[in-house]
């Protein structure tokens, strides 16, 4: 998933780095979401960056405009999307629903 501010929106695209993304981990490569992707991600602008762990049942917030880095939470968990002053998601109400 990728969000970006309405300021950044064309009507077609986003213009610039994504404020927010979720990234799933690759069961066939997870350095690369870990590692690499997130090292661009940091390096492009990108204001906050979850990593969806199916095999881990976790969530890592990225939080990379306060230099909050690699903040752990398990599945069912509420957690406060950092960019934004009321946003929060409850994992819990769709764990259940997830198929990992």
């Amino acid at each position: 998933m990728i969000v970006c501010d309405k300021d950044k929106l064309d009507g077609n695209r986003c213009n610039g780095a994504p404020d927010f993304i979720i990234e799933i981990v690759s069961p066939g490569n997870p350095a690369d979401d870990y590692i690499r992707k997130l090292y661009y991600y940091k390096n492009s602008g990108v204001r906050e960056c979850w990593i969806v762990d199916p095999k881990r049942k976790t969530f890592t917030v990225n939080y990379f405009q306060g230099n909050i880095v690699s903040v752990q939470y398990p599945f069912y968990s509420t957690i406060k999307v950092n960019i934004y002053d009321d946003l929060y998601i409850n994992f819990s109400d769709i764990a259940d629903l997830l198929d990992f």
